[in-house]
Parts: structure tokens; sequence; C-alpha cells
């Protein structure tokens, strides 16, 4: 019976002790910083938020962690580095999340780098350079140029401005509206584009499929190509573009023009040119494998 009572007591004080390390720890801290400023955050796992908020001033509030050792801000009005600190025994899982807000002026040009941790940011105008392994980055503003790398988290981006790198390895990528200069890389993972005038777009994929109801501008190009993933372009009907259209054992589906042709009797490939009118963009849709679709709205 003793024995039973010992470690009856020894569990319970185990089980209090794993209760405080997994105790959240508040967080409210501010930072001085001048116009134009770069902020730079580095943070392993939790949630990351950032938004437009006072000129001249970084404001920092949430929670920190278990695992977490404490919260690292250095800098001067040039920039500042934010950084979530880990004690020696942290082996990458929390049972109490990381969950910070940080209120930056609007124009920084900020720079995030995580993990597991997911990114989101609104209000901010700047440059944003965002870069994650797992975790899922949700832009819901046009900055002035934008730069996201993931490998399997998902990117989710509003509206992208003239000068954007979107690249992923496997995650999912969407994008609500786009304009300008956009490249878009993935490996296996669905690339979307749902709206926009692109003056130069560039979209790859190895298995991924890639759907893009984006158009080029008067003078634009857009280039699509898989490997093995699907192509889908949706375009108007009034479109004037001119169009390239080749695949070599995948299909091609055409609602604006004519029918492909087979490259050579002794091969499946396919491919397609035509013109819906003199000048606009030049259209180039190539696959190895996948299918390909040039469908109307």
């Amino acid at each position: 019976m003793n024995r039973i009572v010992k470690n009856t007591v020894v569990a319970l004080a185990f089980l209090m002790a794993v209760g405080t390390a997994w105790t959240a720890q508040p967080v409210s801290e501010t930072y001085p910083i001048g116009p134009g400023a770069e902020v730079d955050i580095d943070v392993l796992s939790g949630t990351v938020t950032i938004v437009a908020g006072s000129e001249g001033l970084v404001e920092i509030t949430g929670t920190l962690g278990d695992g977490v050792e404490s919260l690292e801000i250095d800098g001067d009005e040039a920039g500042v580095y934010i950084e979530v600190e880990y004690d020696e025994h942290y082996h990458g899982k929390q049972q109490v999340d990381t969950d910070l807000m940080i209120r930056v002026p609007a124009g920084v040009v900020l720079s995030v780098e995580t993990v597991s941790a997911s990114i989101s940011v609104d209000g901010v105008t700047g440059e944003l350079d965002l870069e994650t392994v797992s975790g899922s980055v949700d832009i819901a503003t046009m900055p002035a140029a934008l730069d996201v790398e993931s490998v399997s988290g998902n990117i989710s981006v509003e509206s992208a401005p003239a000068d954007s790198d979107i690249s992923s390895v496997s995650g999912k990528i969407e994008i609500r509206a786009a304009g300008g200069s956009i490249d878009v890389e993935n490996v296996s993972g669905k690339s979307m584009i749902y709206g926009g005038i692109i003056d130069d777009g560039d979209l790859e994929s190895v298995s991924g499929d890639i759907t893009c109801h984006a158009i080029p501008g008067p003078d634009g190009s857009l280039d699509i190509e898989t490997m093995s993933g699907t192509i889908t372009l949706m375009i108007d009907t009034t479109l004037v573009a001119s169009f390239d259209l080749s695949t070599f054992s995948g299909s091609i589906e055409n609602q604006v023009g004519p029918e492909p042709t087979r490259t050579s009797k002794y091969t499946p490939g396919k491919e397609l040119y035509f013109n819906t009118g003199s000048g606009g963009p030049n259209i180039s849709l190539e696959s190895f494998s996948g299918s390909i679709k040039l469908i109307t709205r």
C-alpha cells in the first residue's frame, strides 16, 4: 500500500511539473524603427501573424509555447531582428504553441523564416520575403514585391504584385489575382491563378496540375510547362493572341481554335499553332505526358 501511495505521489508530481512546463509565456514588447526599415522574423513552430500597425514602431504580443527559452529582439532604427530561442531540450514538438502577433509599419521590408509555423501577412505593402518548410503562408495584401518559398506548406496569395516569385515542392499554390511579372514553380503540388492580367508569366511544375484563369496583356507572354501535370488555361473568346501548344504523349483539348495535329506518325506527340487575330500576346503551353486544356469562360 505504501508503495502504491509513493508511486502515485511521484506520478502526480511529474504531471504537475509537465503542466508547468506547458504553461504559455505571455509576450508584450515594443521596438522603435525608422522609415523603410527591415524586419526579420525567425520562428520554428506555431503561428506568426504580421499586420500593419503604427509608424516607427514594432509591437509584439502573444504567447511563447513550451520549449521556448526566450524571445530575442535586436537591431536599430534601420532594422530589427526577432527570433524565438528554444532551449537545448526542445525536439520540435509543443503542447502549447507559440502564437505571435507582430504589428509593423506598413512599408517595411519584411522577411520571415519558419519551419512548421504558419505565416499570415495583412496590410504590409513593402517587399515580402517569406520562407517555410511545412507551415502555411497566407498573404492578404498586395506588397511591393513578393518572394515565397515552401516545401510542403500551402501558399495563398490574395493579390500578387508585378514582381512575384512563388515556389513550393508539394504544397498547393493559390493566387487570387496576378499582375506584371510572375514566376510560379511547383514539383507535385497544384498551382492555381484565378484572375488578373500578366505582362510576363512563367508557370512550371513536374507532376502538379496548373490551372490559370489570368491572361497576358496585349504585349505580354505566358509560358506554362509541366512534365506530367495537367495544364488548364481559361481565356475569353475575344482574346487576340498567338498560341503554341505541344505534348509528347498527352492530349490537347482546344475550345478556341483548330484541332491539334500529330507531330509524327511514329510518335503520339501532338502540337497546335494558331492565331486568333493580328498581334496580341504569345501563349505557350507545353507538357511531356500531361493533358493540355485551352477552354473558354
